[in-house]
């Protein structure tokens, strides 16, 4: 696991502790049953992680959680960038560790 991936992957587990216990369990295994992976698929495929995270939880809930995910990290990144989105919260990461 990369740097990267690896910050982005506590950073989502974090989040999810903090939206709701157990969340992480649940999501975990709704993506290993999916998708044969685990929140590493965020850092892989921002969108599909996106998608996968609304059939579970639906639109808004999985935009809640990108939005909590984002606050969790943008501040650590020390970039100028407004993050708007996991997907641009992945490619700042991966600039700033040159992944």
């Amino acid at each position: 696991m990369s740097k990267g991936q690896e910050i982005l992957v506590k950073a989502i587990s974090l989040a999810l502790k903090e939206v709701a216990p157990g969340l992480e369990a649940v999501l975990e295994a709704h993506l290993k049953a999916t998708m044969n992976k685990g929140l590493e698929v965020a850092y892989e495929n921002p969108r599909e992680f996106k998608e996968a995270v609304s059939k579970l939880f639906g639109e808004y809930s999985a935009r809640l959680l990108e939005m909590v995910i984002i606050n969790k990290l943008e501040g650590r990144l020390g970039g100028n960038a407004e993050i708007n989105s996991l997907e641009e919260l992945v490619e700042e990461i991966k600039n700033i560790y040159g992944e």
